[in-house]
């Protein structure tokens, strides 16, 4: 009956647990009276899955109104193989994706990327620069490769760097408290101030030693002057959010059910996994 169809989809995908033990759970409930092959269990879970088609296509247009988008992506095994699972995000509605690469040819299979005219906020994945209109960096993920930087290096940028990063965080904070924006003055203050921090890097990095810690340096230094104004969004549109870590919880979900009941056994598994 429908009870325990809502049972099994409840357990699989609220409780993650494996279609294995959800025939043991519901054979123990019933006193062993329901006895569920791991095939019927799999019809439940498909049946749901594509009950959830019209609702999926109303949760992608809801996000392709939003000004702001967060995307994220994790590692599903399937099979034995690593898929990928990505989320799009906004504070009231996610959607998730199968995905069987992470490159740009499975990114233009997601018609909210292709069809998304708004901010793209993100870590940083060049192949996403290719859809929205305007992208902001995780610049919690940038604190993390500066605080290496300064472990690497012990150079001095790097510290001043993540203080100014978090100095700009909270002067934002404080301006969404008051109802305020940052005027041009002093948006341009905070950029010299960063580019000054750039340009002392570089003199740091000439005698920076070992040699693999000095090309990492470089390459830190090549990215925050490159995407500097991707990093800097936030002061300009308090829409943007400061990081992506929105997309890091919404696939917390998908990481409690990869260490609880392992990984898929195809990739129609994964895709009923996603929708549901």
């Amino acid at each position: 009956g429908n009870g325990v169809r809502a049972l099994t989809v409840e357990l699989y995908s609220v409780g993650d647990v494996s279609n294995e033990r959800i025939r043991d759970i519901i054979m123990a409930l019933t006193r062993g009276k329901i006895a569920l092959s791991q095939g019927t269990i799999y019809h439940f879970i498909r049946a749901f899955a594509d009950l959830a088609t019209p609702i999926m296509k109303r949760l992608r247009q809801t996000l392709l109104n939003k000004q702001v988008l967060c995307t994220d992506a994790t590692v599903m095994t399937n099979n034995g193989v690593l898929n990928w699972v990505r989320n799009i995000s906004s504070q009231d509605t996610v959607v998730y994706s199968a995905m069987e690469k992470k490159n740009i040819d499975e990114l233009k299979r997601l018609d909210v990327l292709n069809e998304f005219a708004g901010t793209l906020v993100h870590d940083h994945e060049t192949a996403l620069y290719h859809f929205g209109l305007q992208h902001g960096e995780c610049n919690v993920h940038l604190l993390r490769y500066l605080t290496k930087n300064i472990e690497d290096t012990g150079n001095s940028w790097a510290m001043k760097m993540r203080s100014l990063l978090c100095e700009m965080n909270e002067a934002r904070k404080q301006r969404i408290k008051d109802k305020s924006t940052f005027s041009e003055e002093e948006i341009s203050a905070y950029e010299r101030a960063y580019c000054e921090l750039i340009n002392l890097g570089r003199q740091e990095n000439h005698t920076t030693k070992p040699k693999w810690a000095k090309q990492g340096e470089n390459s830190l230094l090549n990215r925050l002057e490159k995407y500097m104004q991707n990093h800097l969004l936030f002061l300009r549109d308090f829409a943007v959010p400061f990081d992506d870590n929105m997309s890091e919880r919404d696939l917390r979900k998908c990481k409690n059910r990869q260490k609880m009941a392992g990984g898929f056994r195809s990739f129609d598994g994964l895709n009923m996994f996603c929708s549901i």
